[in-house]
């Protein structure tokens, strides 16, 4: 029965003689309250099945959205792979410096998991001491470590990637895994992933510490006017730990509301789980497990979701419980008031209108909200699926394709060719970096924060190598002392001074070398961070606006740039618990300043960064 239906019923009953009598009036605020407790409880009933069906809906979004992040991020390591063999391949002679530029941007991916990428080749007992004399010969450093038997796969090159002891001159034939992945990537020439085992160089560490981990093997065969174009010349092996992979692409979607497991199912009666996230007390309602097969370099994994009571008090979990009391409790007071006022019928049927109105206009409202944060949440959970796989993933196709296209035809085409494919690269690369900018801007103040203790004269060193090493002319004057050690999130504060420092070098007048000093200070319990600059400047009007998102500086349009990285910049101060400001710089140009905490909390949190639930995603300095 609607509230108007209600209302009506009221009124009916309320057609009586004047005069009805202290028995009657009990009789009819019994009425009232019996028909008020049926309507509430078949209201109550009707919500809690809307409810379900929206949780049901929840999940299928959930469990959509994890889907498109696991598939995407394992697509882009594959696909990463792929490259890095294709590379290797078009290598004449292939050295330990070449392989070092090979995989140089592999640290500042933020690819979450990889512990290390190397060249494995194969040798048998004649071959190794040769194999290894030829190796150091191209700068490896490597110490055969052999496994019994006669054939033998050798790490002769790497990179680690986790700051932990390399597996270089380690030999992999004393895994069975990463050796049928090879031989399975030689025989179909595709990236093969393995099964899930734990990695040689993590069986020294403790139980504690070991975590399941599986390789991604791709052929290297020699490519382009090479003696052994066609051959193969070993492989890359690339090594993922498994819990570090799902921390880093589920922990933002989990959220705290669902727990996830990653199993490899591909061959039956043998499954080994890769990792499980566990982000709360599951709840016992099995009608709302979820389970999806994903394919992961030729092999099957299975993504479970389960929620946790977590999931529920996003919700409504006591909406059933409210409206039950809710309507008691109005129910008890509506009868109440007819008792009393069972003389001035004429009063009690306005007010009992009057508060059906307002119930329903309360129950309209609730509902346009809720349909709101329905949609908000929707177009988040799509946003994160596209920029995660569907936006990023085929830009880095056309980039590895445009690299191919100009190795493979360079000498034989013409210049205009070759200029299309640089305007091809050109704008691909402009659309990675906005993709990169959005994703750094919304992840740059969420998350927990990975405090270690953080060298900055390192991290400033490295970050003026990168920014000059390529130019010949006009290199930018970047000075620094002696700058201390902090603890911070590396990745973030390295985006940080990388944003600071590039905008320095960039923002200068045509024809005019960049002056850079960076500099730091101890100020009691914080750390005092400057990056100053004799550039373009910043007018003082414009020295608050300059850190909002798409926000630029009066004279800054002629320099290329999104208007996100002072954004960036800001959400990750605030997000380790300090400040960041703009000044001028006496003599020209602009100082901009940024704190640190000498103690920091173990995890910090942007008051204005808000939950958008995105995927852990990266971020280049933005201009």
């Amino acid at each position: 029965m609607s509230a108007r239906s209600e209302a009506v019923a009221d009124a009916a009953y309320f057609r009586v003689p004047r005069r009805i009598g202290r028995t009657g009036g009990v009789i009819l605020a019994g009425l009232v309250l019996v028909l008020g407790m049926i309507v509430t409880t078949v209201a109550a009933g009707a919500l809690a099945g809307a409810q379900r069906q929206q949780a049901d809906d929840r999940m299928d979004r959930y469990m959509e959205v994890a889907r498109a992040v696991v598939a995407g991020e394992a697509y882009r390591r594959v696909e990463l792979l792929g490259q890095l063999a294709s590379s290797a391949g078009a290598q004449t002679d292939l050295t330990a410096n070449d392989f070092n530029a090979l995989t140089h941007r592999l640290a500042y991916r933020g690819l979450a998991g990889i512990s290390e990428v190397g060249l494995v080749v194969p040798a048998d007992d004649s071959q190794v001491r040769k194999l290894a004399a030829f190796w150091r010969s191209k700068g490896s450093t490597l110490n055969v470590r052999t496994a019994p038997g006669d054939d033998h796969r050798i790490v002769v090159l790497s990179r680690p990637l986790d700051g932990l002891s390399s597996a270089l001159g380690s030999d992999l034939a004393a895994a069975a895994e990463p050796v049928e992945a090879m031989d399975v990537a030689r025989r179909t020439g595709q990236v093969t992933a393995s099964q899930v085992y734990v990695l040689l160089r993590d069986r020294p560490l403790p139980p504690s510490r070991r975590q399941p981990s599986f390789v991604l093997a791709a052929p290297v065969y020699g490519a382009g006017d090479v003696p052994d174009a066609g051959l193969l010349r070993g492989w890359l092996l690339m090594g993922v730990r498994g819990v570090d992979f799902v921390d880093g692409t589920l922990k933002q979607i989990a959220r705290g509301v669902i727990n996830a497991k990653l199993t490899d199912v591909s061959v039956p009666g043998q499954e080994r789980q890769l990792a499980a996230l566990r982000d709360g007390e599951p709840i016992g309602d099995t009608g709302l497990y979820r389970e999806t097969p994903i394919d992961v370099g030729g092999r099957q994994w299975k993504l479970e979701l389960q929620p946790t009571a977590g999931f529920l008090t996003t919700g409504d979990t006591y909406t059933y419980q409210v409206i039950m009391s809710s309507g008691a409790v109005a129910s008890l007071l509506l009868a109440g008031l007819v008792l009393v006022l069972v003389t001035s019928r004429d009063r009690a049927l306005a007010r009992v209108e009057q508060a059906t109105s307002a119930l329903q206009a309360d129950i309209a409202h609730r509902q346009q909200v809720e349909t709101h944060l329905r949609e908000r949440e929707a177009e988040l959970e799509r946003f994160a699926a596209v920029a995660a796989h569907d936006l990023k993933s085929p830009l880095t196709v056309i980039m590895g394709y445009c690299e191919l296209v100009e190795d493979r035809v360079a000498e034989r085409v013409d210049s205009q060719v070759t200029g299309w494919l640089k305007r091809v690269r050109t704008g691909t690369r402009r659309m990675q970096h906005l993709i990169d900018d959005l994703l750094a801007y919304a992840a740059a103040g969420d998350g927990t924060l990975d405090l270690e203790e953080v060298d900055l004269d390192t991290l400033v060193s490295d970050i003026v190598m990168e920014r000059t090493t390529h130019l010949e002319d006009e290199r930018p004057n970047i000075e620094f002392g002696r700058l201390p050690a902090v603890v911070a999130d590396p990745a973030r504060i390295r985006q940080v001074l990388d944003n600071l420092i590039g905008n320095a070098v960039k923002y200068v007048r045509h024809g005019t070398v960049a002056q850079v000093d960076v500099s730091a200070e101890r100020d009691q319990d914080v750390w005092r961070i400057a990056v100053a600059d004799r550039g373009i400047g910043i007018s003082a009007d414009q020295r608050e606006n300059v850190f909002a998102a798409f926000s630029r500086a009066r004279g800054s349009e002629g320099y290329p740039g999104t208007g996100l990285g002072l954004a960036i910049c800001r959400r990750i101060v605030n997000h380790h618990g300090g400040e960041i400001r703009v000044e001028e710089n006496p003599g020209g140009g602009s100082r901009f300043i940024f704190t640190l905490p000498v103690t920091p909390e173990p995890s910090g949190q942007d008051p204005a960064a808000g939950r958008d639930g995105l995927a852990a995603a990266t971020g280049r300095h933005p201009g």
